[in-house]
């Protein structure tokens, strides 16, 4: 191999290494999330199918009309038009992309689905900096600083509906392991309901610069099973004034 196929060779393994690292996601853990991550991995692999037919026809056209000492490089034969290629490279990455839009509609219909009687609704007010969590049936208030984060526990395969909203500036409530995240914003309620398969402590952030300490304005969930969430909750109704 000559030393520039040789570095061409080198260009396209770096660009698919690339391409794969750019791809990782959290670990879904929740019914929703493995949704989106199942629609990412269809996108990263027509990405990956599209990045190898493009390079590999890049890597062919320079390999086999390259110049070299002694070799008279010749263009290939000019041509206007050619129907069949046209009608292809115009066929093939649109039918593509509208299978994607149909996939991405159907999982986006999924993940904002609002259960009609959640099992548990958890009122979530965003602030400079830190997380107000409120049980709503239970009364029960979780409250968190920049300096003290606030912790509370979620039960394993129920309905958890977050209503979100903010009391000063817009933030944006994110839990990377839910592989979904919704805008807190001022005077209006944003919801989404989750269904967490797997028990865990997993960590959330304001995914929206906000200020400051923004990079402080944390929080945490520990998914629990749920008679542990039952007794925990009930410990906290007890001890609030």
């Amino acid at each position: 191999m000559s030393h520039r196929a040789s570095r061409v060779s080198r260009t396209v393994l770096l660009g698919a290494l690339a391409l794969v690292a750019s791809g990782c996601l959290p670990v879904p853990v929740t019914e929703q999330g493995r949704d989106v991550a199942s629609l990412y991995d269809l996108f990263m692999i027509a990405a990956a199918g599209v990045f190898v037919i493009v390079i590999g026809l890049l890597a062919w056209t320079i390999l086999r009309y390259r110049g070299a000492p002694g070799r008279d490089a010749q263009l290939p034969a000019q041509t206007s038009a050619k129907l069949i290629f046209e009608v292809v490279w115009w066929t093939v990455p649109t039918l593509l992309v509208a299978v994607l839009a149909v996939l991405t509609i159907g999982v986006l219909n999924q993940v904002d689905a609002r259960a009609e009687e959640p099992d548990l609704v958890v009122d979530v007010a965003g602030y400079q900096w830190g997380w107000e969590f409120t049980y709503r049936d239970s009364g029960v208030v979780v409250n968190g600083t920049a300096a003290d984060p606030a912790t509370i526990e979620l039960p394993v395969d129920r309905t958890v509906a977050f209503m979100i909203s903010s009391r000063d500036v817009v933030h944006s409530f994110s839990i990377p392991n839910f592989l979904i995240k919704r805008d807190a914003i001022p005077s209006r309620d944003n919801r989404f309901d989750v269904l967490i398969e797997d028990e865990g402590t997993y960590s959330g952030q304001c995914g929206e610069f906000c200020g400051l300490l923004h990079s402080r304005q944390v929080f945490e969930i520990r998914a629990v099973s749920p008679d542990r969430f039952d007794r925990w909750l009930a410990d906290q109704e007890a001890a609030t004034p």
